[in-house]
């Protein structure tokens, strides 16, 4: 009997399938909404702040060129203009530190993209620091036009600066270029451009040292001064190449030997970290 029960029992039924409602539909698509809202605020944020950048180098890359040519061309107007400008410069930084302040707070970001805020910032206080590069000059424009009644800048050094300026300004905006575009290439570029650098260095110092540009000795500590400022410059837009590779790779390379730095990353084709 116990057998025949056993045998006609039945199997446990299935429980009731689980069934999803109406509500909790609405529910899980308005999440959806909202998680792809905030990913596109934090796109756009990120953007912003990469766009803050791309206005700094420009208005670095022409503070250094007017700075410059004011000085070959002894205008004590467009070296004036430079001084009055540089508020602007130090706005567009000070408008970057607090994006990167707002970004970190409201969106807590994951590392890959911290690493790209804090470099960024990084970035910027390079350009900062290029932007006085040329603001000394364009003062020192003005003090030798106040004290020196002979072209402010010999012949023999108009072109060699021009070039050393020239360089400045190309490898500084190749080296944001990287950063916005995520071209480890183009990092690698500025620093393989140091040779130029130190070559149009040396130019500009060899024709400050010829005699026959016959400077007083103001005179020519001004025009060191102005030289060295334009080198500084240079040694900026390689800084920031290495902010670029940071982002990228993750590796700081601020202390790695160049050349082989170079050699390495020439051959890399990392994918790319920013968004």
């Amino acid at each position: 009997m116990r057998k025949s029960q056993l045998g006609k029992a039945s199997a446990p039924t299935d429980p009731k399938p689980h069934t999803i409602s109406r509500h909790q539909r609405l529910e899980s698509m308005q999440t959806h909404d909202d998680h792809h809202h905030i990913v596109s605020a934090y796109d756009l944020e990120l953007a912003h702040f990469r766009s803050l950048v791309v206005d700094m180098v420009s208005a670095v890359a022409r503070q250094t060129r007017d700075a410059v040519e004011a000085l070959a061309t002894n205008s004590s107007a467009l070296a004036r203009e430079v001084v009055d400008r540089d508020p602007d410069v130090d706005a567009l930084s000070l408008a970057a530190d607090e994006e990167v302040f707002r970004v970190i707070a409201k969106r807590q970001p994951t590392a890959i993209d911290l690493r790209l805020v804090l470099a960024t910032a990084r970035i910027v206080g390079e350009l900062e620091r290029a932007g006085d590069k040329a603001k000394r000059i364009a003062k020192h424009c003005l003090k030798l036009i106040d004290t020196e009644t002979r072209p402010l800048l010999p012949e023999l050094a108009i072109e060699p600066m021009q070039r050393l300026m020239d360089i400045d300004c190309e490898l500084l905006q190749d080296a944001v270029s990287g950063l916005v575009e995520a071209d480890l290439q183009k990092a690698v570029a500025v620093f393989q451009a140091d040779s130029r650098l130190s070559g149009a260095s040396g130019q500009v110092r060899s024709s400050l040292f010829d005699p026959a540009t016959g400077l007083s000795g103001d005179h020519f500590a001004s025009l060191l001064t102005v030289a060295h400022a334009l080198e500084r410059t240079g040694n900026h837009a390689n800084n920031i190449a290495e902010q670029v590779v940071y982002v990228i790779t993750g590796e700081d390379v601020r202390f790695r030997n160049r050349e082989l730095l170079i050699d390495r990353l020439r051959s890399e084709r990392p994918a790319s970290s920013n968004r």
